[in-house]
């Protein structure tokens, strides 16, 4: 994503100095410079403001866009989310196991559609296929992020994914497995509170397994019966809400 930030802050810093500095110059005109130079100050200050004002305001565009499947079957005001935010030319990257062919049934399948009923372009959209959890959403979509060139990548899920999302990234920015100039853009979309129950639990299993690295990930006995009844109630939950 080109920051605006980036280059619209020195735009504006230029424009307050240059307005201070033809302040002074009008105050002390004979001793430091002509009304001339003042004129042509304010004509720079002028330009730099506007300049700056038109990169902050204009809207950015990020590198992709992150689609993730994994714990829980992401409904589709994920895909809305993040239609909104990249509009129809945007990179997009969809993030999931597909243990069979693309169906109907298949949300990676819903996900594609809805991206393409939207009017993006197939070759726009890009599929990860071999993730089935967060932390293989996260090292499978990163390894394919890099080799697309993505610096500034939005992802799109319910607020307590996105951190668990987050503090992974973290983890692999520490072990240099990510450059640091990475930057994750929180797409977030409301959350049920099954969903959020689950991804305060999941959060703390992942904080606890990962504690090592990422390279040396250590699952507990009670990793599996917990993930199958906070799952379990998660679905319920969200099956209350359509």
């Amino acid at each position: 994503m080109r920051n605006k930030f980036a280059y619209g802050i020195p735009f504006l810093l230029i424009a307050i100095i240059s307005l201070l500095f033809s302040f002074n110059q009008s105050m002390t005109g004979n001793a430091i410079g002509t009304n001339g130079n003042t004129s042509y100050i304010y004509l720079i200050s002028l330009i730099s403001f506007i300049l700056s004002f038109l990169i902050l305001t204009s809207k950015q565009t990020l590198d992709a866009i992150l689609i993730p499947t994994g714990d829980l079957s992401p409904d589709l005001k994920r895909t809305k989310k993040t239609f909104e935010k990249g509009g129809k030319e945007q990179v997009y990257l969809i993030s999931g196991r597909i243990d069979q062919p693309l169906t109907r049934e298949r949300e990676n399948y819903r996900i594609y559609k809805e991206l393409r009923d939207h009017g993006v372009r197939a070759g726009n959209i890009r599929i990860e296929a071999k993730s089935g959890t967060t932390l293989e959403n996260v090292i499978e979509s990163l390894e394919k992020l890099k080799k697309m060139g993505a610096r500034d990548v939005g992802i799109a899920s319910y607020p307590t994914h996105l951190d668990r999302f987050e503090y992974i990234i973290k983890k692999a920015k520490e072990e240099g497995l990510v450059d640091e100039d990475f930057r994750v853009h929180r797409l977030g979309v409301p959350e049920t509170w099954g969903e959020h129950i689950y991804g305060v639990i999941s959060n703390l299993l992942y904080k606890y397994e990962l504690r090592n690295g990422l390279q040396r990930v250590e699952k507990p006995w009670f990793h599996k019966p917990i993930k199958k009844v906070i799952s379990y109630f998660a679905d319920r939950a969200k099956e209350k809400q359509r």
